[in-house]
């Protein structure tokens, strides 16, 4: 469902931003005129998951560089619909077979190669094919004819958040394992608090618990999928990761209301200080040090067979199936993933992701500390990965048995044998 639906207007912000801009006149090519072979103003609609109205950091940078874009490209103005991404996944093949799909629209990495295979994206322009100093290699954001369909708007992996002031009430140090997180959790719970923040909710497309098992496969060195893109990862290696839930579970550090907490619950959880611990995604650094400063990160603990490193992912941006504004469509999306918008994207805490955007004299000031350890982090702790079109139904069946594995007392194999099956229904 597009929960709201609007047209960022100039204000002053955006006005500086013309003034300071120039403004060098479109040409009527289309492609740096945004006007597709026209003269006249364009308008794009734009799907985004983040509503500018709110006042968060990750927020205010989206609206302050789509003011900063119009501002620089007069002729081009967004029109922007806020739409969760359960809605966008729902909803995007939906408009692509009817001609009414977004011209661009954001897409969470894992999700790409499924919007690809029912049809949502439009080919990328060769301006966009062309563009070689992403940090992580782009081609994996494919169709499955194995053409590239989208490019990478920011980059996150997954890191371990705790709550200092948790842990020392209870005399624990940040685990650097597995088995002692499961140690300070179970002193945290005994404690009056959630030892470990996860989830098993299916209504946000099991977002917390399908990340943190990405993360963790990456981890342990173990491939999700076989060569035919059937769930293929049951075994030694991944049997950790439920034993770790199960341990986890029979410690009572797990919320009591587990089978139905969302990464939303989870990470408000930390916020305001009932959650001691929980695996999420980096993008959370900046907010949380604004909104409290007692929750410290780490990277992720280390797995008795693997290491420490993780998966590299993000948001990625696209154009939507049929868009007659091609080149007015890449024009906006190279502005937002180019080094005009590096600094606010930054200053929201998330992670530019192309080499060109750390020649701003901002990346050396104090203020972009924390997103510079945030980007060193993501470059030393994360690969990327290739996804098949299925991951939705990975996430699913992580979702049906850890509900299970909490309620019925599955093992922690039970619980990964149990996923698979779900996934390859």
């Amino acid at each position: 469902m597009i929960t709201k639906r609007w047209s960022i207007a100039l204000g002053a912000v955006a006005a500086a931003s013309l003034m300071l801009s120039a403004c060098a006149p479109a040409d009527d090519t289309g492609g740096s005129g945004g006007g597709e072979g026209s003269d006249g103003p364009v308008t794009l609609t734009y799907w985004d998951f983040l509503d500018p109205s709110q006042d968060n950091p990750r927020s205010n940078a989206l609206r302050d560089n789509i003011a900063a874009f119009e501002a620089a490209n007069p002729d081009i103005t967004i029109d922007l619909s806020v739409v969760a991404l359960g809605d966008m996944i729902s909803r995007l093949p939906q408009s692509a077979a009817a001609g009414q799909a977004p011209d661009v629209f954001k897409m969470f990495t894992p999700q790409v190669p499924q919007m690809a295979a029912a049809g949502a994206y439009s080919p990328l322009p060769e301006e966009a094919l062309a563009v070689d100093d992403w940090l992580r290699p782009a081609d994996a954001l494919a169709g499955p004819d194995g053409e590239q369909v989208a490019v990478p708007y920011e980059y996150r992996t997954c890191a371990l958040y705790y709550n200092q002031k948790i842990l020392d009430e209870i005399g624990a140090t940040a685990p650097t394992t597995y088995d002692e997180v499961v140690e300070v959790a179970g002193k945290a719970a005994a404690a009056g608090y959630t030892g470990f923040g996860t989830g098993f909710s299916d209504t946000d497309n099991s977002a917390i618990i399908a990340t943190f098992f990405d993360c963790f496969m990456s981890q342990v060195g173990q491939d999700v999928w076989n060569e035919d893109g059937d769930a293929d990862y049951a075994g030694a290696k991944a049997e950790e990761f439920g034993d770790f839930l199960a341990d986890l579970r029979d410690a009572d550090a797990l919320g009591g209301s587990v089978v139905s907490d969302t990464y939303s619950t989870v990470t408000d959880g930390l916020a305001n200080g009932t959650v001691a611990m929980a695996v999420l995604g980096t993008e959370r650094i900046v907010t949380y040090g604004k909104t409290n400063p007692d929750i410290k990160w780490s990277e992720l603990p280390a797995a008795s067979s693997g290491g420490t490193t993780g998966a590299t992912f993000g948001w990625t941006m696209g154009i939507g199936a049929g868009s007659e504004k091609v080149d007015a469509a890449w024009r906006f999306i190279e502005f937002m993933t180019g080094a005009e918008a590096a600094v606010g994207l930054a200053s929201g805490g998330e992670v530019p992701t192309r080499a060109s955007s750390y020649d701003d004299p901002y990346f050396e000031t104090p203020e972009a500390e924390t997103v510079n350890s945030i980007a060193d982090y993501v470059e030393s702790s994360s690969e990327p990965h290739a996804y098949q079109d299925n991951w939705i139904a990975i996430a699913t069946g992580l979702s049906q048995a850890g509900q299970a594995l909490y309620l019925n007392g599955l093992s922690g194999s039970e619980f990964i044998t149990s996923a698979q099956d779900a996934a390859n229904q």
